[in-house]
């Protein structure tokens, strides 16, 4: 019964992912391959083919390209993760530029925490096949909706035969 209910779960799970809160990312400052590994682990749910989610080359270029700020003494805050939660996911369908955008233009009136629970609330329901909460702007409600239609695509593609 126990293996019953852990495979329903399991199951359940896979129908709805959840994308970690504000309050659910670790808090304290991370070194790089916790990052990888913290953000990869956020993301499980919703790129579960991918080996490698986040590595430390694609970080330092998302901080050389100003998608992200430096790390402060080579550790890494719950803004960083936040951020590279959602650059990791929006990369499957949009340029890094389009990514730029689409940032500024939710943190333009929202404080990080706002902003970037909005945007898992808004991940969820899209993906769920619910429109996007009260004050999702327009960019990032097309984003998300670009992001469900790539993982949708992914998810009913045959695997290649082997």
């Amino acid at each position: 019964a126990i293996l019953i209910l852990e495979v329903y779960m399991e199951s359940l799970s896979k129908l709805s992912p959840h994308c970690p809160r504000w309050d659910e990312l670790p808090r304290l400052a991370l070194y790089m391959d916790q990052v990888c590994i913290a953000v990869g682990d956020a993301l499980g749910p919703f790129l579960p083919c991918q080996e490698y989610a986040l590595t430390a080359t694609m970080v330092n270029n998302y901080v050389k390209q100003r998608l992200i700020t430096p790390p402060e003494k080579k550790k890494y805050s719950p803004l960083h993760v936040s951020r590279l939660i959602m650059i990791t996911l929006f990369k499957r369908v949009l340029s890094l530029g389009e990514i730029a955008a689409l940032l500024d233009d939710l943190f333009a009136s929202r404080d990080p925490q706002a902003g970037y629970d909005l945007f898992c609330q808004a991940l969820e329901a899209t993906i769920q096949g619910q429109s996007c909460p009260a004050g999702c702007p327009p960019l990032l409600a097309a984003a998300l909706r670009s992001l469900a239609g790539k993982l949708e695509f992914e998810r009913l593609l045959p695997a290649p035969p082997q």
